[in-house]
């Protein structure tokens, strides 16, 4: 161990029903920010998950400047030092932003709780991480994902911490709020704080991370400095071979059959009427700043929300049917995957199986039986075709990594073997690898005949697999782009353009220098 070392792990080791971490050793100095990479259920999760003290480690030992640190639980993690903003948002939706931020440690005035003191400590956080336009006393409920996941890094940098664990920080974020946020670790390690990042973004990590190492099969097969590792490196350490080049982007098979028409739409969220046509056999990408209304038209368009305005029609062999609620949508052949997994699609406590088999079975008459043995066969079935790391389908849902739940819920649309797939960042979370997976995937739906309206906050992403993309600005449809005039910088600048036109209205001498995150 190097004395100088702000945490130390040698031999560790944890097994479930089998192994997941296995002879573990990584060192990380002060002030230094390090990276750790890996495909889903590579162990990235059950390590830092000991480190916070919400696991227990079978075997090896951890040291922390210099001192052995055994956590019995998350407390012993807080006590010595050690904050966490988990993948998996631990925000209590029912409290107060203010309160979420300090529930470990709420100001008191006697025996009751200093609500000025604890208003003014979430103002100070708030506008750190660029939540200057949330109020603290709003309950954490109303906040939209990104800005969930800010209140996560809020309420992890709200503590003098000596080591600070970001796990997939950036995944619901948009390119300038993860700008931001990186600026702040930079301030952060400057200041001796010793920073563990884990990002699916390979660019975010050689950016951002003095080293990275690499976890595959739950060893550590690679610690090297960003400055002598390029993306290739990583993907061949973590995967055991070479990087190759997916969703080539062939021709649309579009047959300019439009399947879903939406005219005039508008809803309490959504104030500007929108129109916009979706055709067999493409993709369309929807992109746009957080609080655009990305999630906001894709729940119209499935029925989640009433409209106040306007239409949604399913066509389907020439026949117009309103699309009412998500039920009608589910039933004529459209699918959703919600853009928070934990609280918009995953049945936690429920096996794998039965979290793929479930639209599936809305089908059913009533008191028909379920044959399980079909079931399970079309389960088998998912699982080899994603590549969905479990132990068996009887596995507990939770029990999967990120990754591999957010392919559990793209097995279920196939299973129900949907039309129309509306799509809410369908890669969050997940390593480069199944990423290009997905991307194939939407891809050979896409040759299939199926229409896909997909959202999401990387615009390479969207250039990547996407036939034409439209932008939303300020909650407005503004532009759609053809494939032949894809340009970052053009989705970009039309991404901001309502926003920075609002600036310019209403600041008295026209300036256009404010931006939102």
């Amino acid at each position: 161990m190097t004395e100088s070392a702000r945490l130390s792990i040698s031999s560790l080791d944890k097994a479930f029903a089998a192994p997941v971490l296995k002879g573990v050793k990584l060192e990380i100095a002060g002030g230094e920010v390090h990276a750790i990479v890996g495909e889903n259920g590579a162990g990235k999760s059950t390590l830092v998950n000991i480190l916070a003290g919400n696991l227990r480690k079978d075997g090896g030992e951890i040291r922390l400047d210099g001192s052995i640190y055994e956590p019995q639980g998350p407390r012993d993690s807080y006590a010595a030092g050690i904050a966490c903003a988990a993948q998996e948002l631990s925000s209590i939706e029912t409290l107060s932003v203010a309160e979420n931020i300090s529930l470990r440690a709420l100001p008191r005035k006697g025996l009751a709780i200093d609500r000025k003191a604890l208003n003014a400590r979430a103002i100070k956080l708030v506008r750190r991480v660029g939540l200057q336009n949330i109020d603290p006393a709003s309950p954490a409920e109303t906040l939209s994902l990104a800005d969930r996941q800010l209140l996560e890094f809020a309420k992890a940098i709200s503590i003098d911490c000596r080591l600070l664990i970001l796990d997939e920080p950036t995944a619901a974020l948009t390119a300038p709020q993860a700008d931001h946020l990186h600026s702040i670790v930079a301030d952060l390690a400057a200041a001796g704080t010793s920073i563990i990042y884990i990002s699916h973004r390979l660019d975010d990590v050689l950016s951002v991370a003095d080293k990275v190492s690499v976890l595959r099969d739950g060893e550590l097969v690679l610690t090297a400095s960003t400055q002598q590792t390029t993306i290739p490196d990583l993907v061949e350490a973590m995967s055991g071979r070479s990087q190759s080049t997916s969703a080539e982007r062939r021709d649309s098979v579009g047959d300019a059959r439009v399947v879903l028409n939406a005219t005039d739409l508008t809803t309490d969220d959504l104030p500007y009427a929108t129109s916009l046509v979706l055709r067999s056999g493409e993709i369309v990408g929807l992109a746009g700043l957080a609080g655009a209304g990305r999630s906001e038209l894709l729940s119209a368009l499935f029925g989640l929300v009433p409209l106040t305005g306007g239409a949604v029609q399913r066509i389907d062999n020439g026949k117009e049917q309103a699309v009412l609620n998500a039920g009608q949508a589910v039933s004529s052949g459209i699918a959703f995957l919600g853009e928070d997994r934990q609280s918009m699609g995953l049945f936690r406590g429920q096996s794998l199986l039965i979290n793929m088999m479930v639209p599936g079975s809305a089908g059913l008459k009533m008191l028909q039986r379920i044959d399980s043995k079909i079931e399970r066969s079309a389960g088998a079935q998912l699982v080899e075709k994603l590549s969905i790391r479990c132990r068996d389908l009887a596995q507990d849902v939770r029990e999967l990594s990120g990754g591999n739940q957010q392919k559990a819920l793209l097995a279920r649309w196939l299973h129900r073997d949907s039309d129309i797939l509306l799509l809410d960042e369908p890669t969050r979370g997940v390593d480069v690898r199944t990423k290009n997976s997905i991307y194939d995937l939407l891809v050979s739906l896409r040759q299939k005949g199926k229409t896909i309206f997909m959202a999401s906050s990387e615009i390479e992403e969207l250039t990547t697999v996407c036939d034409r993309i439209l932008v939303l600005s300020d909650r407005k449809l503004v532009r759609s782009f053809e494939r032949s005039e894809y340009s970052e910088q053009a989705i970009l600048a039309a991404a901001f353009s309502e926003f920075t036109a609002s600036v310019a209205r209403h600041s008295p001498t026209g300036s256009r220098d404010a931006s939102p995150l």
